[in-house]
């Protein structure tokens, strides 16, 4: 297995439009870290379009490099995460914008979108975000999905990613490998994993 492979999530601030509530992925991150497994984690709390671009420079720099696995944990659309303009008002960031703005800077690391439907894109234009980005992978969910299921698939998922090496063929192995151990859970999530060719 070897070395373990940190996971650098970022979280939409608001899950469900108040402050008072606490849901969050991160003790998904935080059970992952003290598991046997022992998987670093950076998580970051944003909202706007401006704090995602000032952490995801942060990522791609080289000092981050022990964090190949981008968590991207939103609300989502057919191509989209939502984010929220300086009023409040819930705004929405293309995965065209979001890849232009990772251009060139993803080399051997992995993109996961843990969001409703933004992988419900055409095939060729995830290939071209892999391609355009140098990303190894892209995966996420191409319909609605509850919060729950779909955050017990991403600690599986994420668990399932330190078991190969960052290549095309450890991709494979674990996109393989997540549709036997979750069948049932990968087809109704409509889980999707694209992996560059």
């Amino acid at each position: 297995m070897g070395r373990a492979k940190g996971i650098y999530c970022l979280e939409v601030g608001e899950w469900f439009g108040s402050l008072k509530k606490k849901t969050s992925v991160e003790p998904l991150l935080q059970l992952l870290e003290e598991s046997p497994l022992r998987v670093p984690y950076i998580h970051r709390d944003i909202a706007t379009y401006g704090e995602l671009v000032f952490y995801l420079n942060k990522w791609t720099q080289a000092k981050h490099n022990d964090y190949p696995i981008l968590y991207l944990a939103f609300h989502g659309e057919p191509g989209e995460i939502a984010l929220a303009k300086q009023n409040g008002r819930t705004t929405y960031l293309s995965t065209e914008d979001l890849f232009s703005d990772l251009k060139g800077r993803c080399h051997k690391r992995i993109i996961h979108f843990g969001a409703c439907s933004v992988l419900n894109i055409h095939g060729h234009t995830v290939n071209r975000y892999l391609r355009e980005s140098c990303a190894l992978a892209i995966s996420g969910y191409t319909s609605y999905v509850d919060w729950v299921t779909s955050s017990a698939f991403d600690l599986l998922f994420l668990a399932e990613l330190q078991s190969n090496q960052m290549t095309k063929s450890g991709a494979l192995a674990v996109r393989k490998r997540i549709g036997q151990i979750t069948p049932t859970l990968s087809q109704r999530l409509n889980f999707r994993m694209v992996i560059k060719r």
